[in-house]
């Protein structure tokens, strides 16, 4: 059944809210806002993105659910949550790699997430695996390289600032896909349409990169 899917987004960078009809019957609406007013904006640009609409004719929300900016994406889940909960509609989580990768890409690829400061976390695409990894930037362009072939072309989206002169000192050949970019909650609001949402509004859980830490904490040191 068409319809219309609230799309907000705060781990990437700035927060931004989208509106978009699952059935294209409608111009995608998009407002964005800096991350450092995320919080005193949020609800005035989801006021302003449905204006003329009724939440009668929504059909779901949906969040990026990181990882990324630790405040911004915890903004953004607050709202989407209680937007959810109180007009009663299901709400669906997407993951700042698939926000950041174009649909049906092309393999191997790797997205760069950042988080805190020197912090990135990345997911390896191949074609028979998949791979995350948080940590310095050093860490995780070794992690990447490691797992390729010397001379292998890999695409690279997102946070990649010193990725591509590592990878190439490594053996790798770089690549951005020729796409355009999307407001990372446009991208949210369209994934969103074709993934199973959470069991509830309060089911739905943030992804902080931590738990890639929590493991490499666990990894004695060498002796």
């Amino acid at each position: 059944m068409p319809r219309l899917i609230l799309g907000l987004e705060g781990a990437l960078g700035s927060f931004s809210v989208a509106l978009v009809a699952s059935d294209g019957r409608m111009e995608p609406r998009v407002a964005c806002a800096d991350p450092s007013e995320a919080l005193e904006r949020g609800l005035r640009l989801v006021a302003q993105v449905l204006e003329g609409i009724s939440i009668a004719e929504l059909g779901a929300v949906a969040v990026g659910t990181g990882p990324g900016r630790f405040t911004g994406l915890r903004v953004a889940l607050a709202f989407a949550k209680s937007f959810a909960f109180g007009a009663g509609l299901s709400l669906t989580g997407v993951n700042s790699y698939d926000i950041l990768e174009p649909e049906n890409g092309p393999t191997p690829s790797a997205a760069f997430v950042s988080g805190r400061a020197g912090f990135v976390c990345v997911r390896l695409r191949t074609a028979d695996a998949t791979l995350v990894r948080c940590g310095t930037r050093a860490a995780v362009v070794e992690t990447i390289a490691a797992a390729l072939a010397p001379g292998s072309m890999l695409a690279i989206t997102g946070a990649t600032e010193g990725a591509a002169a590592g990878l190439g000192e490594r053996g790798i050949i770089v690549r951005s896909p020729c796409t355009a970019p999307v407001p990372p909650a446009l991208a949210v609001a369209l994934r969103a349409a074709r993934i199973t949402p959470a069991a509830s509004p309060h089911a739905l859980r943030a992804d902080y990169g931590e738990a890639v830490r929590a493991i490499e904490r666990k990894v004695p040191p060498p002796s």
